[in-house]
Order: C-alpha cells, then structure tokens, then sequence
C-alpha cells in the first residue's frame, strides 16, 4: 500500500491558514472506515487531533456526553486518510484476552491463537478504538498500561514479544463515569491507566455545524430548502436548550434527566417529515426522544418546543 501526504485544509475542510500535510495511505483497507459524506470536520477536532498524530504520544482518550461525535470523529479522520482503524466495543464482561487474544479451536482439532484487536494494532503499526472505555473493569484497563506508553507487550501463551510497530494508536471514547447524569456501569478507572491517555472533552457541536446536518435530513421529505434550513434552525435551538439544562450540565434543581444528542437530534428530523399528523413537532419528538424521559422532563422539553415553534 502506498502512502500519500494529504494537504489538512482541503481533506478536512478546514482553514487552519497553513500548508501542513499528514501522511495516510492511498486507498482504503477491509478495516478503514467508510467515508461519510453528511460529516463535519469541527476545527477544533482537528487541531486536536493535529497535535496527538505528531506528538508522539500513543493514547487518545475521548470524554463527552452521548452522541456528541466521539466515535464518528476517530471513524471519519481514519476514513478521510484511508487508514485502518480496528474498533472494539467494550462490556462488563470484556477481558484482557478480549483485546490481546487467545486461542481458538481449528477444524483440525488443534489450537490457534488469535490477535485481539490491541495486539494486532501493536504489531502491524494500526489504530485501534476502544469505545465505552469506563465500562472496562479497572483491571483489564491497567492490563495495557505498558502499551499505552509504548512498551513491550508480552503473551506468555506463545513467548511471543510485541513491540508496536510505528503508526500504533489507541483511542479510548466514553461517556463521563458520572451515575448521576444517567451514566450506569461506568468505572472509575485507575490513575495510573488514565496517565497514560491524552484526554479531551468533546461537547456537541457548534449550531453552525448541527443546521446543515439537519436541514439535510429534513431535505429528504420537504421540496424547499429555505423551510428545511428555518426548521432545523429551530430544532437545533430546542436541542441546545435542552443540552444546557441536562442534569450532567446543570446544577440546578429542576435539571433533565436526558440530553439531546446529535444521533437523536437528525431521528427527531427524519421523523418529523415522516408523519403526516397535526403538531409533528411533538409526534417526532416523542419517539426521538422523549418517550423514555421522565413525563417532568418530557413535558419541560415538549415546553421549549412550543417556545422555540412558536406554538404558545
């Protein structure tokens, strides 16, 4: 596979007000994720993401609230270098084999052992993402604490030695280990393990990022686009207005107990041009999101939607 330095501007759409390039490859692989062509390069991500790829470091980690792009963001920059990313979600009951590997049994009879996707990252020089990361037991995390600075890694079922090769990353996206923003099964993970990680928290993106997003998806069920382009101004308003009253956010009494993320922000305008019923603002919004709030919450939401819409 051939490299190709891709000019950052243009590749990311962003105008950084420099000629800096970096380096991917010049098709995709079977492990590179598909480009999608409604994402968003956020300035600020990238900057981000700009000083992590050469800095050396080797650990990532991603902190922000559900469906702020923490996953789509490490999928799409892979995507628009045609790099591998090997993506591995963790569980309770996820264990360090899990990640390293173990053996299997062939058709022979015999044993193979096969590469978790840590390992294999390491040895051929890859990224690997680990989303929901403080779902992880502490332990399995601090498993891979000598990788996470560059050390060896070794497996004694083989005697094999891993060094990771060069071009070896680990990404970490999770929610906040905070119960009380709805965040169930999240650990607290060892200080040691979370040394090791650059750590950035993501927020949702800005409005000017959102209304292009959901005007598109309103597009695909209404002919005119300035009225797609008033909706989803609307409808981003409203979700904004949630997000600053979200119960992670807010200290206040009467905080959400739900956030309104950018998944179901763009469900929310699919659905709102779905249904022909009266107030389909309403109807979209319960099964986008508000049929598993609490009914305090959900009516405080169904609320700033009659302000944001006018309806009041």
């Amino acid at each position: 596979m051939k490299t190709v330095d891709y000019p950052v501007n243009p590749t990311f759409n962003v105008n950084f007000g420099n000629n800096v390039s970096i380096t991917g490859w010049s098709e995709p692989t079977a492990f590179t994720p598909p480009v999608d062509p409604d994402y968003r390069h956020r300035t600020e991500w990238v900057r981000e993401m700009l000083g992590f790829w050469f800095s050396g470091e080797r650990a990532m980690m991603i902190i922000g609230h559900s469906g702020c792009g923490k996953t789509s963001g490490v999928e799409q920059w892979h995507a628009c270098l045609n790099l591998p990313l090997l993506v591995v979600v963790a569980h309770p009951r996820t264990e360090i084999a899990d990640l390293i590997g173990h053996y299997v049994p062939t058709k022979e009879g015999g044993m193979d052992f096969h590469y978790g996707p840590v390992a294999k990252a390491a040895k051929e020089g890859l990224s690997v993402l680990v989303d929901e990361y403080f779902v992880l037991d502490p332990g399995v995390a601090t498993g891979m604490n000598a990788l996470l600075q560059g050390g060896m890694l070794y497996i004694p079922e083989t005697g094999e030695v891993i060094r990771p090769a060069e071009g070896f990353r680990v990404f970490a996206a999770t929610n906040p280990a905070d119960i009380g923003a709805g965040y169930f099964g999240r650990n607290t993970q060892d200080a040691a393990n979370q040394d090791r990680f650059w750590t950035i928290k993501m927020g949702y993106p800005a409005p000017e990022d959102e209304i292009p997003l959901v005007t598109k998806t309103l597009m695909a069920g209404m002919e005119d686009e300035s009225v797609a382009t008033l909706f989803a101004e609307k409808m981003v308003d409203v979700a904004n207005r949630v997000r600053k009253q979200y119960c992670g956010v807010s200290d206040a009494a009467s905080a959400l107990d739900i956030t309104f993320s950018t998944r179901s922000l763009k469900r929310w305008a699919t659905l709102f041009t779905l249904f022909d019923v009266p107030r389909p603002e309403h109807f979209a919004l319960e099964r986008a999101v508000t049929n598993r709030a609490s009914s305090e919450t959900a009516k405080a939401i169904h609320d700033i939607v009659d302000v944001v819409f006018g309806t009041t």
